[in-house]
Order: structure tokens, then sequence, then C-alpha cells
């Protein structure tokens, strides 16, 4: 017995080395085998990244083990090892070849396959945007299902109609990080970086749980691309010439050219364990509008440090500034809709400044680390005595853990926010702002095929300003809230490509400076402040079904929802009579938006000829819950004589639909976009007399009913573009607005006429 002893020892000793050995493993791009960089990694509950090799090491107890492996772009990875032996030197990721398998974080806070998300997202990626030669990030959110940009304002589903510039219900995020302009809640969309842009991600919805006030209706994140293992190189430039509008009277510029210019570049390129992305873009627009014009420069510098497969830092930096004119409301309806009204015009100059650190740590354990901060800063010199300034700080931190074995994601965090302004608008004094929070999510998945995802989120909000501002006081110049927000949501795969999903979210909104101090004037109309709004709140649900699908040659998904969204308290911009007429933001009441979804994405094959395709349809059903109660509501909106009950600035019907088809080396594309007409605006755009008392031979002073009275149908837009690709050339030709239709988006700013663009790319790898 004594003799079997030592080969007993033996075979332990074999048996421990073997277990406790190192394996390295590099992951690449089974297109290229191009070593992927950062991609996220979880091994028996513990996560760590990818290293600038692609390369990371696992040092098994037992086995079997899992590995999940999951990046953007490429269709998630899980693979399983008996023993040792099993273990491969290489593991290669599938690009996602449709939107199934696109992966996003937006929904979540980490990394998900979008069929499996518990609320509705929409992904557009960065190939659309060159494709339609977007010179700002808000032309490509029109292409999306239920979205509208107006006049600079996002509209998720109806949940936002027009508000001057104040109060967005939409937060905007770039790479993660909120960035909304502090004193206005407004986002300025020439900031981001579309030259360098990986894809971006629309949450439709309440999001407030996970994201704070602003989220009430939703969220855009623009989230930017990495470095590969390559150094890349692309330069654009492009040139966009205006048109002759379909009523001739209404060219003002004779025989001369109205046009937009852009040129931009991006380098991309890893330096050891060190990525670098520098891009900058020059815009200078004459515009077809008398008396606009933008001169524009923006600079963006990314850096990322891997210290190791655990730790990375990084730091990024943007500048954008330049001098542009606008003015607020055409002359008139006819042929004075691309000249001012007197008194409308204003000449701006505006810097801003983003610098982002940012550090991600995966521990020993298994949990995963992320602090995130920004400062933003933002000078605004306005010739209309609209001036401001502000500093905005913004920190996050992150922790998530995921618990493989027992199928649960855990994410908590906790955010703070400081802003300073100082404003003309706004009493021409200075205001401070903090705003802080906890989060905290859990997502447990069941059976495999079932999701449960239930979050909480406490918000603090302070604002301090003078304790006398014009007539009203403010004890203590300081108003405080806070508020408990909650959502709960489940997403059952019924099949590999098949979903059904249920959400509940509550939402919540502070007003912003901006709506409670605005103190200014526009052509014949005031704005008047109202220091004692109260906070938006309200809720929204949807339930989904998402269904992939091949039928003949047709590959994609098919995707249907229904939703409901209420609001109490919504702050709407009011037109009120003497002895201040002007409009005011008041809590006008409560809100009900219904209606449904459906969409569609995927690849048709005709023949040899592939042809992509997304697009969708958007009903919505949106009321005043207290409209016969309420004679302001009624006296204020412009179906006032039929007392039609549907909310300002919405259009009822909305159609999205893109294709582009690839036959060799060329790519030609449509798109086309409806939405019907706005039943309800202002009133006072239409009559801006109508509460004096004094009878006016024509009340319709800017033209907008005459107008609104013979476009009344909505607007259909058709857009249209080839491109030619010969590595590493491309050139791209576009016709927007085919048809030259006349409508706007806002009262008293027409759109643009008919215009042809080229566009050339040249990329350099």
């Amino acid at each position: 017995m004594a003799s079997k002893f030592p080969l007993v020892v033996f075979c332990l000793f074999i048996s421990l080395v073997a277990y406790s050995q190192s394996y390295e493993i590099t992951v690449q791009s089974n297109e290229n085998d191009e070593p992927l960089i950062g991609v996220s990694i979880l091994s028996n509950d513990v996560g760590f990244i990818t290293d600038e090799h692609g390369r990371f090491t696992i040092m098994p107890e037992k086995f079997p083990i899992t590995i999940s492996l999951s990046y953007v772009g490429y269709q998630p990875l899980e693979v399983r090892f008996k023993n040792a032996a099993e273990i491969p030197k290489v593991l290669r990721m599938k690009e996602s070849p449709t939107a199934l398998d696109v992966v996003t974080v937006t929904g979540s806070k980490y990394e998900q396959n979008i069929l499996k998300s518990t609320v509705s997202i929409d992904i557009i990626k960065s190939d659309l945007v060159s494709s339609i030669n977007s010179s700002s990030s808000d032309e490509v959110l029109n292409k999306i299902p239920g979205v509208q940009v107006l006049d600079g304002q996002a509209n998720i589903r109806g949940g936002s109609g027009y508000s001057y510039g104040a109060g967005s219900r939409v937060m905007l995020l770039i790479d993660d990080i909120p960035a909304l302009q502090p004193d206005a809640g407004f986002p300025n969309w020439s900031d981001i970086p579309i030259e360098n842009l990986s894809q971006i991600e629309v949450v439709k919805g309440a999001a407030s749980a996970l994201y704070g006030s602003a989220a009430l209706n939703g969220i855009i994140n623009f989230r930017s691309a990495y470095a590969k293992s390559t150094p890349e190189t692309k330069i654009s430039t492009s040139g966009t010439a205006y048109l002759s509008p379909k009523d001739k009277d209404k060219k003002w510029w004779g025989d001369t050219l109205r046009y937009e210019t852009n040129l931009s570049f991006v380098h991309k390129q890893k330096f050891g364990k060190l990525d670098m992305i520098a891009s900058g873009f020059v815009n200078k627009l004459e515009s077809f509008n008398q008396a606009t014009y933008n001169n524009r420069v923006r600079g963006n510098l990314r850096l990322r440090y891997r210290f190791s497969d655990r730790l990375s830092a990084q730091l990024g930096t943007l500048y954008n500034g330049g001098n542009n004119s606008s003015f607020f409301l055409w002359k008139d309806g006819k042929s004075g809709a691309y000249q001012p009204f007197d008194g409308t015009e204003s000449i701006r100059k505006a810097r801003r400044i983003y610098i982002d650190p940012s550090v991600t740590y995966y521990d020993t354990f298994g949990n995963k680390h992320k602090l995130m901060a920004r400062t933003f800063l933002i000078e605004n010199d306005n010739s209309s005595n609209q001036s401001n300034s502000s500093v905005n700080h913004y920190a996050e931190y992150q922790f998530q853990r995921n618990f493989e074995s027992i199928g649960l994601m855990i994410t908590s965090g906790i955010t703070g926010q400081w802003s300073k302004v100082d404003s003309e608008i706004l009493g021409d004094t200075t205001f401070t702002g903090q705003n802080h929070a906890l989060y905290f999510q859990a997502d447990k998945t069941l059976w495999k095929d079932l999701t449960i995802s239930a979050g909480l989120r406490y918000e603090y909000i302070n604002q301090k300003s003078p304790e006398i501002f014009f007539k009203d006081t403010i004890p203590g110049g300081s108003v405080s809230d806070d508020q408990l927000i909650a959502r709960i949501a489940a997403n059952y795969q019924v099949a590999e490509y098949s979903s059904i999903r249920a959400s509940y979210g509550q939402g919540y909104r502070y007003p912003t400076l901006t709506e409670r101090f605005v103190t200014t004037t526009f052509g014949i109309f005031s704005i008047f402040a109202n220091p004692h709004l109260r906070p938006e709140h309200g809720w929204s649900s949807e339930i989904g079904f998402k269904q992939g699908f091949a039928l003949g040659g047709f590959k994609g998904f098919l995707d249907v929802s229904g939703f409901i969204s209420e609001y109490q308290d919504m702050i709407e911009f009011t037109f009120l009579g003497l002895p201040n007429l002007g409009f005011k933001p008041l809590n006008i009441g409560d809100t009900r938006i219904e209606g449904y979804e459906v969409s569609i994405a995927g690849e048709l094959n005709l023949g040899s000829v592939p042809v992509t395709i997304m697009g969708g349809y958007t009903f919505i059903n949106p009321y005043y819950k207290n409209f016969k109660e309420s004679d302001l509501i009624k006296e204020s909106i412009s179906e006032y004589e039929n007392a039609t009950n549907i909310l300002k600035y919405r259009s009822k019907h909305q159609i999205k639909m893109d294709a582009e088809a690839t036959l060799s080396k060329f790519k030609w594309g449509i798109s086309f976009q409806y939405a019907s007409h706005f039943i309800n605006i202002d009133r006072a755009f239409e009559e801006p007399f109508y509460l004096i008392p004094i009878p006016l031979e024509n009340p319709d002073i800017f033209g907008v009913k005459g107008f609104r009275n013979t476009h009344n149908k909505g607007y259909k837009l058709v857009d249209t573009r080839i491109s030619y690709n010969s590595d590493p050339w491309k050139i791209t030709l576009l016709v927007n607005n085919i048809f030259n239709v006349e409508y706007n988006l806002r009262p008293a700013l027409l759109e643009a006429p008919r215009n042809v663009g080229i566009r050339v790319d040249y990329t350099l790898n």
C-alpha cells in the first residue's frame, strides 16, 4: 500500500498542474481573420476583455467550462469545453448578417442581442448615415419609424410636440453619457461626430428608471466606432445645390447658388495598447432661407489605453464651434416663405467643448466597474439679447455582475450632475443646478427563454435662483424635488428568431431652467417665465412581437407592437392674452397617447442582387384627458371651432421606408417618408391677435393658416441615391425631395426644395 502512495501523489500533482494551467485564446473575425480587440468575455461568472492582439487568458479550475463572447456588430458566441484538449487557440466570431443579430447596450446598460431586449429598440448603422450624406445627425433620425425631429426637438411616438427649443422629453446620449444642453435641455445635433459613428440606438418609451429625468419619452444614443488592428483613414467631401422651389415666386435668390459643402476625415489606429481615433468636420451653408447661413468646424479625439485584459482607460475630447444665422418666422406663406419676418432674425456664434474621461475595470470576482465623466462647456453669443454660457459636470459610477450560472445580471450605479448657467434670456443672471441619482436593475433568465427585467431609480434635483425673479418669489432662492421611478419588463423567446416582449415604465421630468425662467421676445411675440412649474410624471407600456423569417428570397424580421403612454402635468408653451400677450410654459393637465407600430428590416435577394430594406408604419392617437374641462386648451388649439381633441404638433400617421440594392460595384437606394397633417398647432400662429378684442381684416398675419389650408394632406418625400465603389474611392450622387414638395415640420418655416448632391469618399487601409 505504501508503494502506491508516491504514485497517488504524483497523479494528484499532475491533475493540479493541468487544472491550473493557463490557456491563451485569440478572438478573430470570421470574415478576414482580423483580431477583435475589446470583446467582452464571460467565463464561469468572471468577466474581462480581449487585449490589443485580440487575446485573452483563462485558467480553468475544473471542467466543463462555458465561455460567452459579445461584441458590437458581431453575433454573440457561446462555447463549452469538456476538457483541456478541446480548448482551441482561436475563436472566430461572425459579423451580424441581419438586424436580429445586432448587439445593443442602451436598453439595458449591458451588451444584449436586440432580439432579447425587453423594450422597443431601433438601430441605425453608420453605412446609412454616409449613404444619405447627412451633415447633421438629426437628419438620419427622420428615417426611423415613429421618430420625428421638429426644428431640432426629437419626438418619439408622439411623446413630444414643438416646445420652442426647451425641455426635451428624449434623452440624448453620446457614447452612453447624457449630452443635453443643461439650461434648456436641448440637443445640439451638430456636436455628434457622425464621421466616426458605429451605430445609433433609439429606445422608444419611458426610460427614466435607467437614465433619469429627461428620458420620459425615450433615448437616442450615438455610439462611436473603435480602432481596428489595421490603421484606417477616411476622407469625405460633399456638395449640395438647392434648386428652384415648385412655386417660382418663392425663389428670392435669382440666379445665385444656394448650397452646402462638407469636408470630413477620420483616422483610426492602434499603437500597441493605445487606440487613437481622430476626426474632423467642416461645414459651410448658404441656405435657401434668406439671412440663413452656417460656418462650422468640429474636431474630435478619442484615446483608449488597455493596461491589461481587466483594466482600460479612455479619454474623449470634442470641440464644435462656428457662427450661423437663421430666422424664427417666415415673412408670409406665399412668395415670402423663404424670407424672414421683420425682427425674427438672429446671428449666433457658438463654441462647445466636451471632455470625457472614463475607466473600466473587471475584478477577479467577475464584477465590472465603470467610472464615466463628462465636462460640457458652452458659450453662445447671440445678436438678439439671447446670449448664454454654461458649464456642466457629469459623473457616473456603474457596477455590473453577471451570475451566469443562475442567469442573473445585476446593474447598479450612482450619478451626479452639477451645472452653472448665465443667460440673458433667464433674466441675465446666474443659476445653478444639481441632479443626483441611485439606480438598480436586475435581469433574470428563467428556463433559458424567459427574461424578467426590473429596475428602480431614486432621483433628486435642486435648482438655485434669485429669491425674487421679476414679480415672482422663490423662497430661499432654491427649489428641490425627488422621485422614485420603477420599471418592469419581460421577454420570452418563442423560437431562435422569435420573441414576445412586454414592458411598463414610469417616467419623470423636472422642468429645465429655461422653461421656468425664460424671458425673451421673437418678432411680435414674447415668452414669459413661470418659476412655479411642476414636474411632469408619466408612464408608458408596450407589448410587442418580433419575428424573424425567411420567405422566398427575403430574410429579416417583422416587429409589431402596441403602446400606451400617459403624462400628468404635461408642460406646454401656451398663448396668453393681455396684459401678457405671448407664450408661457404651463402645466396644462393630463394627456394620453395610444398607438401601434409595424416595422420590417432585412435583406431581399432579387436573383443575384441583394436589397436591404428597413421601414415601418406608426399610428398614434394623442389627446388631452382634461380637454372638456379646460377652456384654455380648447381656445389655444388651431381647431378650436371643431373642438378637435388632438395634441398639438403630432402626426397621427407616419410611414418610413428605405431600400438599397447592390449590383457589383454599384448601389442604388431610395427612401420614402410620409407624415400626416398636424391637425392642431398653436392657434397664435394662425391668428396672433385672437385674444385681443380688435377686429382685423386679415387675422392670418403670418400666412400660416392659409398655407395649412392648402397643404392639409401631410407630406410625402422621396429621395434617391446611387453610388459607385472602386476601392479606395466611392462616389455617390443624390437627389432629395425629388418631387419638389412644399412642406414644413413646424409652422412658419418651409423646408428645403429639391436639391442635388455629390459625395466622394476615399478610404486608405
